[in-house]
């Protein structure tokens, strides 16, 4: 299944599905050039009766990002989840609860748009 571009109202109904991937597991973080970037999470997805799922988010357009190692990636903080923000512009993720601020998070991506793909848990 190809990605999926997010709306506001897909983004809401994945995150409100994943509980914004609280607790979750970050995979990968693969750049794919200099201005698309893909990160993979292991979440609980609440409509499958919480069982564990892979949910890859692409961010292309990408003008800023704080990205870090995967030595580090695996012992991240998870505990708050991630930030998703769209808006006709632009597309924000960060992880933690970062609101209006994604920029302030350890590691986060801005870029024009966002998509999503929905993968077999990678355990």
């Amino acid at each position: 299944m190809p990605v999926k571009p997010l709306s506001v109202s897909t983004l809401k109904n994945l995150m409100e599905r994943i509980d914004n991937a609280v607790q979750g597991e970050i995979r990968s973080l693969t750049p794919l050039s200099p201005t698309s970037i893909e990160i993979r999470f292991s979440v609980q997805d609440i409509a499958r009766g919480y069982d564990w799922i892979d949910v890859l988010f692409r961010i292309e357009g990408v003008n800023d990002a704080k990205l870090l190692s995967d030595n580090v990636l695996r012992g991240l903080d998870m505990s708050e989840g991630i930030t998703v923000e769209l808006t006709p512009s632009s597309a924000a993720l960060a992880i933690g609860s970062y609101s209006g601020r994604c920029n302030e998070s350890p590691l986060y991506i801005l870029g024009d748009s966002i998509g999503y793909e929905e993968l077999p848990f990678s355990g």
